[in-house]
């Protein structure tokens, strides 16, 4: 059977599979021009190399304590077989392929390797349901230079962010649900429903008009009232790196200042990862654990990300569908 002309790219930042992966990968972050902005070029290179030799041994512990690499590419590529299938099983056949900016495999290896099956019709959808210049822009601005470069004469276009797509905030709406039945019953002190989404430069935000933070918030609204939740929350903002300001509060601070006003209980959601990785593997599951420990908090439980949830993959194949210049059924050329 000829493979379908068609492919959904999922692109995402990736992440080292082994211990000797950690420095690749830390030198590919801050080598990104729109994560580390420097010019010219060759500055940030010597830069991204200095940081990546600085952090290696940190970053290798902490890849040792979730199991000695990431668990972003299994589980990317489960999201992405779970959409390839939902789309066949409903008479829209797509190669779905992963794609990182970070690891392997590359965006840029991927597009060759679609192209090399036929594909003449691409489109890429970002694994970063809120849009950011430091995320989308660089991974979406490197699948046009890579569309450009090796398949020139094919259809491509983006879905750049879906922060309030129904199916996506359903299925944080039922992780959440599934986490509170297993707390114990609420009293007047919780339990509190901790939003954390991973932090960005506040000169993201004020310099450049990065709209990331208010695309955080319509994803949190857009949970709350799936779930008509009427108790206590909280927005709060993790992994910050390096010494400029980031915006806030930390979800530090924040898990520190609930335990000072007396909550004893506290969900943690991750709004902004769709994979379990070691943002929350070992950041939240062991860091702010041990935090909210100190912190006086009773019971400190988190979400799964949203990974191959049923209704999340359901929420991609809508958006696939939704995007008619990529789902017409002409053939190309």
């Amino acid at each position: 059977m000829r493979p379908p002309s068609r492919a959904v790219l999922l692109i995402n930042l990736g992440g080292p599979q082994t211990i000797e992966g950690v420095r690749p990968f830390l030198f590919h972050l801050f080598n990104d021009p729109e994560i580390l902005r420097l010019r010219p070029s060759w500055l940030r290179w010597l830069v991204a190399h200095a940081i990546s030799l600085a952090r290696n041994k940190t970053s290798q512990d902490m890849y040792r304590q979730i199991g000695g690499g990431s668990a972003i590419r299994r589980l990317t590529e489960a999201q992405a077989s779970a959409l390839e299938r939902m789309l066949a099983a409903t008479g829209d056949p797509c190669l779905v392929r992963v794609a990182f900016t970070c690891s392997e495999p590359f965006i840029e290896s991927v597009v060759q390797e679609v192209a090399a099956v036929g594909a003449n019709r691409l489109l890429a959808l970002p694994l970063y349901p809120q849009y950011s210049l430091s995320t989308s822009k660089s991974a979406l601005d490197r699948f046009g230079r890579a569309v450009r470069r090796w398949i020139p004469s094919a259809d491509y276009d983006e879905i750049a962010s879906y922060p309030d797509e129904p199916g996506f905030l359903d299925a944080h709406a039922d992780l959440i649900r599934t986490e509170l039945a297993k707390m114990k019953p609420a009293d007047e002190t919780g339990p509190h429903l901790l939003f954390s989404a991973h932090s960005i430069p506040e000169r993201f935000v004020s310099r450049y008009g990065d709209p990331y933070p208010v695309e955080v918030r319509q994803s949190v609204d857009g949970i709350l009232n799936k779930l008509a939740w009427k108790g206590p929350w909280s927005l709060a903002w993790q992994s910050k790196l390096g010494p400029l300001k980031w915006i806030g509060p930390s979800v530090k601070n924040e898990i520190e200042r609930l335990g000072h006003v007396g909550v004893k209980r506290i969900l943690i959601h991750p709004v902004s990862f769709v994979t379990d990785h070691v943002e929350t593997l070992y950041e939240i599951d062991i860091l702010l654990a041990e935090t909210a420990r100190k912190a006086g908090i009773l019971e400190f439980r988190r979400t799964p990300a949203l990974n191959d949830h049923p209704l999340f993959i359901r929420s991609l194949a809508d958006l696939v569908r939704r995007h008619p210049s990529f789902m017409e059924k002409k053939v190309h050329g």
